[in-house]
């Protein structure tokens, strides 16, 4: 609950995060990590991760005595930019943080940055818990990688963090990645218990349970609601980012479920828990008719193009429009935090759609995760722009987008595994991730699209420099949404694109 700043009518919340970044900034007595996760606990660790059937440890040990026993908690280990660029904290946070299991439950991680309940007043009690968590607690998961291998300890759900991927990490601590993540996320939680029971011992838990009943505990309710109530004449909704246990909250849904079916990667993604879904109308579209094309984008991504995707982001279906007997392509995309993977992708469903779907009305929603200004670490919306419409894409922000018309207003806080994105409470509208983010885009020569709208309220309205998600609206991305109408020559295909 704390990853993000809020909008919160209880200045309570804005009080203990100002005391948090005091501390953060200015740690005063800032003691090493080994006196907050003592040597004893990183013993009894190593032997739990031996436990786990990860047995070669000699460097996880040599790092720990060389590299982080002596370093101060707060300022040499929170605060270290390398850690967070190699995501050995903030990895095993995304997959160990929030679990939803196969069976449709939930198992939460004793930390403090999420909605766990039991009693966290000491490093003490938390290691108890943790422990009993990461290496007694098994879990079976929605993930292509673990199908048939039954039931997992959760520290066995971590997968290694890749230098391909993360050019920080070494190819030494790529080898020994597990074991580190599990360690270094043992001593960043420990550190944060640390940290709330010194500042604010007596409000910290309290105010916690307040924000994840507004925001976690009825996430999924809260969004049913907007689609089902301020959206329920969309023909095709685009989603990303989404559990797949909420694949079965709108099937079970009583009146989403009579209005729509789910589309769906065939290589749901459970363990990072981010999927890319659709959702068809039941009465425009043919159910029975929809066929999972999203291995054959991948089949056309060539070889020279870099698209750092994962099981989840991407779901294509060819699917008949029940109304009009015409063929679809629908799209949902989930870009990388860069944007650098966006236009790989765009182009690989553009040469999908020429290759072997021409006929095809082509339809994307994505979180294209495009940026202000353009660089060769950041996608920029007007290049965006240029090289989709260079390959005969429209979309709903028209023929000259605005890169300061924001789909998205969200800074991160304190209290999360990355504080090199950390913004201070008085900069946090100043330094917030403000960009057009989210698109939908078609072939310019089969659809006409009117004027994008935005909405971060769930009421279709968009109130500007207001920091989301609220308690009302659960989503750190602005709904998007256009009408879109099919031009006469809706079969034609626009000519062959330029090569990138």
């Amino acid at each position: 609950p704390f990853e993000y700043w809020v909008t919160h009518s209880d200045p309570a919340y804005n009080d203990l995060m100002r005391e948090v970044q005091n501390y953060i900034d200015d740690p005063g007595g800032d003691p090493a990590v080994h006196e907050v996760f003592t040597d004893v606990m990183f013993n009894t660790l190593l032997d739990d991760i031996r436990g786990v059937g990860l047995t070669d440890l000699g460097e996880v040990e040599r790092l720990w005595r060389t590299e982080y026993r002596t370093r101060r908690a707060v300022s040499g280990f929170l605060k270290d930019k390398s850690l967070g660029a190699k995501r050995l904290a903030s990895m095993p946070d995304r997959v160990t943080n929030t679990i939803n299991t196969l069976a449709g439950g939930v198992l939460l991680r004793p930390t403090v940055i999420n909605c766990f309940q039991g009693e966290l007043g000491s490093v003490e009690t938390w290691w108890a818990q943790w422990r009993s968590f990461m290496f007694a607690t098994t879990v079976e998961v929605v993930s292509e990688r673990m199908r048939g291998q039954g039931p997992q300890v959760v520290a066995r759900l971590l997968e290694p963090i890749l230098h391909s991927k993360y050019p920080a990490i070494t190819a030494e601590e790529q080898q020994i990645s597990i074991p580190l993540q599990i360690l270094c996320l043992a001593v960043f939680d420990a550190i944060l218990v640390h940290m709330l029971n010194t500042i604010a011992s007596s409000t910290w838990q309290g105010l916690r349970t307040s924000l994840c009943n507004a925001l976690h505990l009825h996430k999924d309710e809260l969004i049913l609601r907007i689609l089902d109530e301020t959206y329920p004449k969309a023909d095709v909704v685009f989603i990303q980012e989404a559990a797949a246990a909420f694949v079965d909250r709108i099937e079970q849904h009583s009146e989403l479920s009579k209005r729509y079916f789910v589309l769906h990667p065939m290589k749901l993604d459970g363990t990072r828990d981010q999927n890319s879904i659709i959702l068809a109308s039941r009465g425009y579209f043919e159910a029975e008719s929809a066929v999972d094309v999203t291995p054959k984008v991948h089949q056309h991504l060539q070889t020279n193009e870099v698209w750092p995707s994962s099981d989840g982001d991407l779901v294509a279906v060819s699917i008949k429009g029940k109304q009009d007997g015409k063929a679809y392509l629908l799209v949902s995309f989930h870009g990388d935090t860069n944007g650098l993977g966006t236009l790989p992708a765009v182009r690989a469903v553009n040469r999908l759609a020429r290759d072997s779907l021409q006929g095809h009305i082509l339809l994307c929603g994505l979180d294209a995760n495009t940026y202000k200004e353009h660089s060769n670490k950041y996608q920029g919306v007007g290049h965006f722009h240029q090289s989709i419409t260079e390959n005969g894409f429209g979309s709903c922000w028209g023929d000259s987008p605005d890169p300061l018309s924001s789909t998205t207003c969200n800074a991160r806080t304190y209290l999360q595994p990355q504080l090199n994105k950390a913004v201070g409470l008085a900069d946090k509208f100043a330094k917030a991730d403000k960009n057009l983010k989210d698109w939908i885009i078609f072939f310019s020569s089969q659809v006409s699209s009117s004027p994008g709208t935005k909405d971060n309220t769930g009421h279709r309205e968009y109130v500007p420099d207001m920091i989301f998600p609220t308690l009302t609206f659960p989503s750190d991305h602005a709904i998007v949404s256009a009408h879109l109408t099919l031009n006469g020559g809706d079969d034609d295909l626009p000519p062959p694109a330029p090569q990138p």
